[in-house]
């Protein structure tokens, strides 16, 4: 063996050094340059006890081919440099002779490459294969670990230590490179041609549409967002239907082979078990599901919207993109809901601060709570009106004694805390600038710029209105909505009710000034 001037087996402390002192080793791996088997039995300590290796090696040697094979060792290749495989492997760990160091790293990358699955390869080269690239060979082999990110570590005197089976001087580096798969993500997106479909009348129809409800700037971008998004989609399901329509291929060929292959009195064919994917038809189904139902998310875009509405506004808007979900993405959809949800807008934002107006109020519900046009008939303000101080049930069981007296950024995320911040983003969407934090103040109170409230043990709050000119707006939103003041159509079009609109705010709300509710408006 030692007259073979290539065999320089592996010293165990440079395999530790070259493969991490801690890591362990699983899957398929290739050792390549095998010799007598120093390095497989490395590999195989840092896999742990187990009845079976996946081991293979390759080996030139034919006096080292017979060692592996006695040793049990699976031989499956005598030279390196013109193995072809199908198999994928998840490391390769060699020690490749020095005088063909290149070829065989070369190797390596074009097997790791090819591959499917990811692969690490742990490499002992000389060092001057890269520290002197005199030839085309080594500059590319050096072009291609730099591609790859490499990690590259020189060594001195790694086979003149005690433990080595044959002595040199030779400096060496170790090298560590893991091949990743991308399968191309990033040259599929740039090969997609991002421009107007030939859907283009249905595309105008939508510009045209949105035109009404944004500025020009937001416009361009929104529409040329929502055309990336469509050919991004369409690409998407053109895949997923590939892959699948490949994954049918493969079992129906599979099985036939498996019945012209069936030997007599066999029940099943030999390759009946080779197929073990189970991507179905229903799971083509719910993938182009999820990704339909994420894609509407992205061109609706109500992150922005969505935040600043109650707890009951956005139920009712998951409802709608809810809904939305089984339509398929185009320009025409994409034009019909993007319009309801412009156009419904501001009837969703009213709707928010409604409901919150209806969880206060109904606490305080009387007889004459049915008996009311115009306000005529309330004989108490309690239920058409949220007043400058209310008390509202939170805990039906109380509170405990641990919740009083913590910060606000831990409270906001109970049940107090959701009641309290629906209630600010309702002031919120009449003035932005109402604050959405609170400040302890002591006695079980908070407090910022638009409301106190204070906490008993019962389980109750009570909540004292600082700034009665959003409350008043807020009590006026509300009339408006159950048709106790007259609506603002009534008021445009009828000068009597328009009068009659302006005794009410003078005479119910008098800091109103018939300006338009709402931020924004």
């Amino acid at each position: 063996m030692l007259n073979n001037p290539d065999f320089y087996p592996t010293p165990k402390a440079l395999f530790d050094r070259l493969i991490g002192y801690s890591t362990r080793l699983d899957g398929k791996i290739l050792e390549p340059s095998a010799g007598k088997g120093d390095m497989i039995e490395y590999i195989k300590a840092r896999m742990g006890r187990r009845d079976y290796y996946d081991i293979d090696a390759i080996e030139n040697d034919p006096d080292l081919v017979n060692t592996l094979r006695g040793a049990g060792y699976n031989v499956v290749w005598d030279d390196f440099l013109t193995y072809e495989t199908f198999k994928e492997y998840d490391y390769i760990i060699m020690n490749p002779p020095f005088s063909a160091d290149a070829d065989h790293l070369s190797k390596a990358l074009d097997i790791a490459e090819n591959q499917l699955t990811d692969c690490q390869i742990y490499a002992i080269i000389n060092k001057e294969t890269l520290t002197n690239p005199y030839s085309n060979k080594r500059k590319e082999l050096k072009r291609r670990l730099e591609r790859w990110d490499a990690e590259i570590e020189y060594v001195s005197s790694a086979f003149a230590g005690s433990d080595s089976q044959r002595k040199t001087n030779v400096e060496v580096a170790i090298i560590r490179v893991h091949i990743t798969q991308d399968f191309g993500g990033k040259t599929l997106y740039q090969s997609l041609v991002i421009h107007a479909t030939n859907d283009g009348e249905a595309l105008n129809e939508t510009e045209t549409a949105l035109s009404t409800h944004l500025e020009a700037s937001e416009l361009s971008e929104k529409m040329n967002d929502i055309e990336r998004l469509v050919v991004e989609y369409e690409r998407a399901c053109e895949l997923i239907k590939e892959a699948f329509e490949a994954q049918m291929k493969k079992a129906s060929f599979l099985s036939y082979i498996s019945e012209v292959n069936k030997r007599e009195g066999d029940v099943t064919g030999p390759f009946n078990y080779v197929d073990q994917s189970d991507y179905t038809g229903e799971s083509l189904k719910a993938e182009i599901d999820r990704l339909r139902r994420e894609y509407w998310a992205l061109i609706l875009d109500t992150d922005d919207f969505r935040k600043h509405l109650t707890s009951d506004g956005r139920e009712r808007l998951q409802r709608q993109l809810s809904a939305a979900n089984a339509m398929e993405i185009n320009f025409a959809n994409i034009k019909t809901l993007l319009m309801a949800m412009y156009s419904n807008k501001d009837d969703m934002l009213i709707e928010s601060i409604v409901r919150m107006f209806e969880r206060i109020t109904t606490y305080h519900m009387n007889e004459y709570s049915t008996n009311i046009h115009y306000y005529n008939g309330w004989k108490t303000n309690d239920a058409y009106r949220i007043n400058e101080k209310i008390i509202i049930p939170i805990n039906r069981g109380g509170f405990e004694s641990w919740d009083f007296g913590r910060e606000w950024s831990s409270l906001r995320y109970t049940r107090l805390g959701d009641f309290v911040g629906d209630l600010i983003k309702a002031f919120q969407l009449i003035d932005p600038t109402v604050e959405d934090d609170f400040e302890f103040i002591g006695d079980n109170s908070y407090e910022n710029n638009t409301l106190r409230f204070r906490m008993f043990l019962n389980g109750n709050i009570h909540i004292w209105f600082k700034r009665k000119d959003l409350l008043d707006k807020l009590n006026y939103i509300a009339g408006q909505y159950f048709a106790w003041i007259p609506s603002k159509g009534e008021q445009a079009s009828d000068e009597g009710a328009r009068e009659f609109a302006a005794e009410l705010r003078a005479k119910e709300f008098g800091e109103i000034d018939g300006a338009e509710l709402l931020a924004g408006e």
